[in-house]
């Protein structure tokens, strides 16, 4: 994958912003909100022109525990739909916080089947225009999926990447995660069994992403000919992890979209401290 079709910077986006073709949307989501603070009250303090809220639960599945797994088909279709995007439109995707709330959007929209999103490298940081508070929301209209299954792996498919040499799975966490020293409830039990650490953070250079040659470099240990699996807690931080190894050259990708809020659940095998033979 070349980097034009992850990424869009913020002087292109200037000089198209006004194409009709275009649906922007802000898909903030603040981890640790200040009281009273919200992605919707980010967007409502100052937002792209002519940008659209995305709320993550609109095409996440209903009631679900873990937050944030996809629907089905038909429910993600009729929801991408709803947000006023159609096959033929060009999307962009931006967030005021971390960027992988915008690369999860991403990631669904192309597992879902559109050919062309991007996400605005360094988010609304990067944005030297002005800033508008006037809600703005797309008109719905009809969206035809065309579904990439080996776009997500599911429990199952990881628990047996345990033992498949043939199979990278990655901790797309901070290392501390991965070891089981933060001091977060689902963090404590430390990692996947057999998955090794290689954080979103890696990926980043303060809020923009590391040039492609740096991403490559942060890739090199791993081997490009076999299936690699991300996942971090809920599926998330996993797709900017994920973007990026797809653009490091490797071509089949997935994210465990449960991650570790439905491995717990389920009870499966976890270890603390690094693997075998993984430098810290």
């Amino acid at each position: 994958m070349i980097r034009e079709e992850l990424l869009i910077e913020e002087e292109e986006l200037q000089a198209g912003i006004d194409d009709p073709n275009l649906k922007l949307f802000d898909a903030t989501v603040l981890l640790t909100p200040r009281e009273g603070e919200s992605g919707q009250s980010r967007y409502n303090d100052g937002h792209l022109p002519g940008a659209g809220f995305l709320d993550h639960l609109a095409i996440s599945r209903e009631q679900a525990s873990p937050m944030f797994m996809l629907p089905g088909e038909a429910e993600l279709a009729a929801a991408i739909g709803n947000l006023g995007i159609s096959n033929d439109n060009d999307v962009v995707v931006y967030s005021t916080d971390s960027i992988m709330w915008a690369t999860r959007v991403w990631w669904v929209l192309k597992y879902a089947g559109h050919s062309n999103v991007r996400v605005l490298n360094g988010g609304r940081a990067a944005w030297t225009g002005e800033l508008v508070t006037t809600p703005h929301r797309y008109e719905a209209t009809t969206f035809i999926p065309n579904l990439s299954p080996e776009m997500i792996a599911d429990k199952k498919e990881v628990m047996a990447a345990i033992n498949d040499g043939a199979t990278c799975t990655l901790n797309a966490l901070p290392y501390s995660f991965y070891t089981g020293e933060a001091d977060v409830p689902y963090a404590r039990e430390g990692h996947i069994t057999g998955s090794l650490s290689l954080s979103f953070e890696q990926m980043m250079d303060d809020h923009l992403v590391k040039p492609t040659e740096a991403v490559v470099e942060e890739f090199s240990n791993y081997n490009r000919s076999g299936r690699v699996i991300t996942y971090c807690g809920g599926g998330i931080a996993a797709t900017l992890t994920a973007t990026c190894a797809r653009l490091a050259g490797f071509d089949d990708v997935a994210v465990y979209d449960g991650s570790m809020s439905e491995w717990l659940q389920a009870g499966l095998p976890t270890t603390t401290g690094p693997e075998a033979g993984q430098l810290s």
